[in-house]
C-alpha cells in the first residue's frame, strides 16, 4: 500500500504504527473522560434524588401518619374529624404528585429508544407557539426567529419539542411587567461543528451569582409570582442530556435571560 507521505531516516511502518497508537491512545482517553463525566452526573443524580426522598416524600408521610395517629382518639369532634380528613387527602395528593413527578424524570431517562427523524427547527417552533398561543396573544408575545444557519437535525422530536414548548412558555411566564415579551430564537454552528440552538428574552432574569447552581434543580423556583412546580428546566435539561447536549445560561435580573443549547452531531 502507498503511503502519502514519508519521512527521511525512518521506517514508514513504525510511523504509520506511531500516529496509529496515538489514536488509539486518544480515542482511549475520550472515551475514559465520557465514563468519568457520566459517573459524576450520576452521582448528582443520586444527590438530587435523595434530597426529594428525604424532603419531599418525607413531609406528607409524616403528616399521614401524624393525621393517622390523632384519629385513633376517641371523641374527637365531628369538625375536627372533617378537618383532618380534608388535612389527609391533601397530604396524600402531594405525596402522589411528587411520585408523578419523579416517574416523569425517571421516564425521559430511560426511554430512548424512539425513532429518531429528521426534524425542523422552524416546525417546532411553529408547534409549540400554537400550543401557547393564548398565552402569548394575552401578553401581546412577540416572538421572533432566525434559522438561516441550519434549520434541521436528525432527533426525538418529542424530547426537542418538550424543550421548545418550556423555553417558549417560561419566558412568558417570567416576564416583566408592564412590558412586552419579546423572545429571540435562533439556531448557529459552533467552532467545533455543532448546532446550538438559542432561546433569549427581556424577562425577570435570574441572579445567577446567587442561583446558578440550582437553575437546573427539580422544584428550585425563582420567582413566585407565578403558577409552577419548578419542574420545567429540569426536564429541559434532562432531555437535552438525554439527545446528546448540553444546555448553559446567561442571565441578568430585571435584563433577561439566554439558554444555549448545544448538540455534537458528529
Amino acid at each position: 500500500m502507498k503511503v502519502p507521505f514519508t519521512v527521511a531516516g525512518t521506517n514508514e511502518k513504525a510511523v504509520l504504527a506511531v500516529l496509529f497508537d496515538i489514536t488509539e491512545q486518544k480515542r482511549a482517553e475520550a472515551e475514559r473522560n465520557k465514563i468519568l463525566s457520566d459517573i459524576v452526573q450520576r452521582n448528582k443524580d443520586l444527590e438530587q434524588f435523595s434530597y426529594i426522598i428525604s424532603h419531599n416524600l418525607r413531609s406528607p408521610v409524616a403528616n399521614i401518619m401524624g393525621i393517622m395517629d390523632v384519629k385513633k382518639y376517641q371523641g374527637i369532634s365531628k369538625e375536627d374529624e372533617n378537618y383532618l380528613d380534608a388535612e389527609l387527602f391533601n397530604s396524600v395528593k402531594k405525596l402522589d404528585d411528587v411520585i408523578t413527578d419523579l416517574n416523569q424524570v425517571l421516564q425521559v431517562k430511560n426511554e430512548i429508544s424512539g425513532k429518531r427523524e429528521l426534524v425542523k427547527f422552524s416546525d417546532l417552533l411553529n408547534d409549540a407557539r400554537h400550543s401557547i398561543e393564548r398565552l402569548a396573544v394575552n401578553e401581546g408575545t412577540i416572538i421572533n426567529c432566525d434559522f438561516a444557519a441550519i434549520n434541521e437535525m436528525s432527533t426525538l422530536k418529542s424530547y426537542l419539542y418538550s424543550v421548545f414548548y418550556n423555553l417558549l412558555s417560561n419566558s412568558i411566564k417570567y416576564r416583566q411587567p408592564g412590558k412586552t415579551p419579546v423572545i429571540e430564537v435562533h439556531s448557529y454552528i459552533t467552532a467545533a461543528n455543532k448546532i446550538g440552538l438559542s432561546f433569549k428574552d427581556n424577562g425577570l432574569g435570574i441572579d445567577l451569582a446567587r442561583r446558578k447552581d440550582q437553575i437546573f434543580g427539580l422544584y428550585k423556583r425563582f420567582h413566585f409570582h407565578t403558577e409552577g412546580k419548578g419542574i420545567g428546566l429540569f426536564m429541559v435539561k434532562t432531555q437535552v442530556e438525554t439527545l446528546g447536549g448540553t444546555i448553559s445560561v446567561i442571565s441578568e435580573v430585571n435584563k433577561g435571560t439566554e439558554f444555549r443549547i448545544e448538540f455534537d452531531v458528529s
